[in-house]
């Protein structure tokens, strides 16, 4: 199973102060309505599904395979690609692309171990995300029947900006780019490595240097500073880290908040000041 920033097969969570605060109990049912774990699988099987019709057409000499249930293939295959996965396709081929995908499905589908990603993990799976969240509203305004079949929630709408804040670790492939969303939390980290790579700049440093410098001065992901420099993905790069389940990556989430770190959130675990702190975000972004 992969490791996310919360536990993706955990549906029920109730929130210590929920009983008094009658929107965070209603931010909290929502996200018992939600299917975490079903949002990030179909997401994975939908665009391997996509991209591995494309390759076998292109493979085909650009001719529809034999068998293929498509009726429909792009003209411009690099702009479909680009369009459809706007981060990870502006890191990565369409064959890495598609050696990644087979890899986080085979992880999601085991549950003998955990997986931890890398952050081209993390930017497949935003897009893969995304795109299936997208498909998935739709179809609950326009085919409710048709939603069921994939059933990201109990007939709720998932705001993806909001389950990304929830379950992503980082933004960093977002670094020095325009994110698509604001993802005001975790963008913080990213403005500081942002503003750090900037002020090395002006100071004469070679923006790939000052990249590097930010990498130690931050502790980024090792993978992040190849991706940016858009090197071709190796395979240590590509693989994910097994961990045992004895080594449960989740327990520190349910330890307490201490009065030194932050005293609106001290005595709450970690896990309902993270949920509270995105509650936050949500309605101060959410009209009068």
């Amino acid at each position: 199973m992969l490791i996310f920033a919360k536990d993706i097969s955990e549906r029920d969570h109730k929130n210590q102060r929920e009983g008094e605060n009658q929107a965070l109990r209603e931010y909290m049912e929502y996200q018992r309505k939600l299917f975490p774990y079903t949002v990030i699988r179909a997401g994975l099987d939908l665009a391997y599904k996509e991209l591995d019709d494309i390759l076998n057409y292109i493979d085909n000499d650009h001719q529809k395979p034999e068998g293929s249930m498509r009726e429909d293939y792009p003209s411009d295959i690099p702009e479909w690609y680009r369009q459809q996965f706007p981060w990870s396709g502006s890191f990565m081929a369409m064959e890495d692309m598609h050696s990644l995908l087979v890899l986080l499905i085979k992880a999601m589908d085991s549950f003998r171990t955990y997986e931890k990603g890398n952050t081209y993990h993390w930017t497949v799976l935003y897009d893969t995300t995304r795109n299936i969240v997208r498909v998935y509203n739709e179809l609950l305004s326009a085919d409710p029947a048709h939603a069921r079949d994939i059933q990201l929630s109990q007939a709720v709408e998932v705001n993806f900006e909001d389950f990304i804040n929830n379950y992503w670790p980082h933004l960093e492939f977002m670094i020095l780019s325009k994110p698509d969303f604001s993802h005001t939390r975790l963008m913080e980290r990213v403005q500081l490595v942002e503003d750090f790579v900037k002020e090395r700049m002006a100071e004469g440093e070679a923006p790939l240097a000052a990249l590097e410098q930010a990498g130690t001065q931050f502790g980024l992901d090792p993978a992040t500073l190849s991706l940016l420099r858009r090197d071709p993905i190796s395979p240590d790069l590509a693989a994910l880290q097994t961990f045992s389940l004895k080594e449960s990556p989740y327990d520190f989430l349910f330890q307490t908040v201490p009065d030194s770190d932050d005293t609106s959130f001290a005595g709450l675990s970690f896990l309902d000041a993270e949920y509270e702190k995105n509650f936050n975000l949500v309605r101060s972004q959410t009209p009068a």
